[in-house]
């Protein structure tokens, strides 16, 4: 009988450890779903949505193959369709019930520009053969060849697939009990079959056991042969080794079941791996407006070196622009002259974004060589992009004065809402803020709204104010006089909101100087930038001289006893010539 359960423990215990591993092997599921397209595609832009993207869980390998360079990038899902727009592309779906995917290709234009470098993409593949991405499902893959051509038609996406089988572990370790089990059961029967089997006694006379004989035999000094009992150990140990192999491989996790009941979705390693995305709709993540100013501070650099009107152009726009442009003409003119200052974008101190979906679209950001280094001033960047399709470009670069303390800011996952020029919400409205500052620089205290900005650390007063203007037309002779006047440009203050109910308002400030002869025959003179700028030696009608003055303030709310504190400003010569 103990022959018998040991050979129905030992039965059991291989039929169990044999299911075990066949759960790993003959009967182990898919380790991934796989969904390509099928058919041609004639459309240059093939859209992967979202949805599709999401259908499964897990990241996302894709494999896109075709002659030529392949290019895939993505973005908000809503920026992505904003760049196509209305021209000719091809838009995935997931069919779950073949794992394919379906194609529809839909719009008609064929104007499309270079996807390259786009401030839109949140990452971009110039190789796109195979990369692996975790994206939600409000972000969509768009992929291309060179733009005019056909996008690539073989495209597959790949998920992961839970690979799990937690009955693995239990039945490896009963198994490896019932086969230990059936080996005791097998030893103990061996063992009461010989104590069965040993020496009796005899009623009659007779030959001794043949055991005593063989016992003689030795003592006497014969050579008497020994039974090997290598076999039985052998035997004995091979499942031993085999139970305890089977046991100890079940101590994967995923040999056993999860503890939570939750669902666990295998990681693969990736190839490249996406950058985060906001939860909030803003007009750019961190990640992107720090990759902005590094372009935009690349173009200026090279602009700057080469005194390239044009190349500066592509990065900067407005009052940004036109001191660039004048830059370059009297750097071309005085050799003395210096360049404005280059754009330090190696730390980003500051990134606010502006809430909204819709364009035109502004950031704002703060940028340094180093953020934590207190000897130089930072520069505050006002960016905005007009369409889906152009870049960010710099409206305002401000230097920070060096005691300026920005208000309470948004985090750039939440961003900030950008106020109407003419908001009531403020204590001065933006569209406001430059002529009254102006008013301030021409008559200092005088001016009624002396009471509205504070004094305190505004340089520039000292530089361009009532007292500096006082002493530069008393400097010149009794033949010639200066007049001077502010002018605000239109449109061209931008205002986000700040934590405390106020406003980080840029604006733009010309300030005109007009000198003119007084007396018949005497002329002005003039020199260094002015000269090089308006191509004019001397004068009998006189010279006019347009210096621009980008402008940052902090404007507190309506009904608030704070004042409006200028945080940072940038002057320079953009216009000069002869009086007509």
């Amino acid at each position: 009988m103990r022959f018998v359960l040991a050979i129905v423990s030992f039965v059991i215990g291989v039929l169990l450890v044999g299911l075990g591993v066949g759960q790993r092997t003959v009967f182990a599921p898919p380790t991934s779903i796989v969904a390509a397209t099928s058919g041609t595609n004639a459309a240059p832009v093939t859209v992967l949505p979202g949805s599709v993207l999401t259908a499964n869980p897990g990241y996302q390998r894709i494999n896109v193959s075709g002659s030529g360079k392949v290019f895939a990038a993505y973005g908000k899902t809503s920026d992505v369709d904003a760049w196509i727009g209305d021209a000719e592309h091809t838009t995935l779906r997931y069919d779950a019930e073949d794992a394919s995917l379906k194609s529809r290709t839909t719009g008609s234009g064929s104007d499309l520009p270079d996807p390259k470098g786009s401030d839109l993409w949140y990452q971009e593949y110039d190789d796109a053969r195979q990369f692996t991405v975790r994206l939600p499902a409000d972000v969509s893959l768009v992929v291309m060849g060179d733009g005019s051509d056909a996008a690539p038609s073989d495209i597959s996406v790949t998920w992961p697939r839970d690979t799990a089988t937690p009955s693995v572990g239990p039945l490896l370790t009963a198994g490896g009990v019932f086969v230990l089990g059936g080996l005791v059961l097998l030893v103990w029967a061996f063992l009461h079959q010989r104590r069965s089997r040993g020496p009796r006694r005899r009623s009659g006379g007779g030959r001794p056991p043949r055991v005593r004989a063989s016992r003689r035999a030795a003592a006497a000094g014969a050579q008497v042969p020994v039974r090997s009992r290598r076999g039985r150990r052998t035997m004995i140990a091979v499942p031993v080794l085999v139970a305890g192999a089977l046991v100890l491989s079940g101590c994967s996790s995923d040999y056993w079941p999860s503890g939570g009941g939750a669902d666990v979705t295998p990681t693969p390693t990736a190839t490249a791996t996406g950058a985060a995305v906001p939860d909030a709709s803003t007009a750019a993540t961190k990640q992107q407006i720090a990759r902005i100013v590094s372009r935009v501070a690349e173009v200026a650099a090279k602009a700057d070196a080469d005194k390239d009107a044009d190349l500066a152009a592509t990065r900067f726009t407005g009052p940004a622009l036109a001191i660039r442009k004048a830059n370059y003409t009297i750097r071309d003119g005085d050799d003395k002259a210096q360049a404005v200052p280059a754009v330090a974008a190696d730390d980003v101190c500051v990134a606010l974004p502006q809430q909204t979906d819709t364009w035109p679209r502004t950031v704002f950001a703060v940028v340094a060589a180093d953020c934590t280094d207190k000897k130089t001033a930072p520069q505050a960047l006002t960016l905005v992009q007009q369409d889906p399709r152009s870049d960010y470009k710099a409206e305002y670069a401000v230097s920070l004065e060096a005691d300026a303390q920005l208000p309470s800011l948004a985090p750039t996952s939440v961003g900030a809402a950008q106020l109407a020029p003419d908001t009531k919400l403020l204590a001065l409205a933006p569209d406001a803020v430059a002529a009254a500052y102006g008013d301030v620089l021409s008559k200092d205290s005088e001016s009624e709204s002396a009471d509205l900005f504070a004094s305190d650390g505004d340089d520039l007063r000292s530089r361009i104010g009532k007292a500096y203007k006082d002493e530069k037309a008393k400097a010149l002779p009794d033949t010639a006089k200066i007049e001077y006047s502010s002018e605000v440009p239109e449109d061209t203050a931008l205002a986000l909101a700040t934590n405390t109910a106020g406003a980080l308002v840029s604006v733009d400030l010309n300030e005109v100087e007009k000198v003119t002869p007084t007396a018949a025959g005497a002329e002005v003179n003039t020199e260094g930038a002015v000269k090089a700028l308006s191509g004019v030696d001397s004068s009998t009608k006189g010279v006019t001289a347009t210096y621009g003055v980008q402008l940052l303030f902090s404007v507190p709310p309506v009904g608030s006893d704070d004042k409006i504190e200028l945080l940072g400003f940038t002057q320079g010569l953009i216009a000069a010539s002869e009086v007509q």
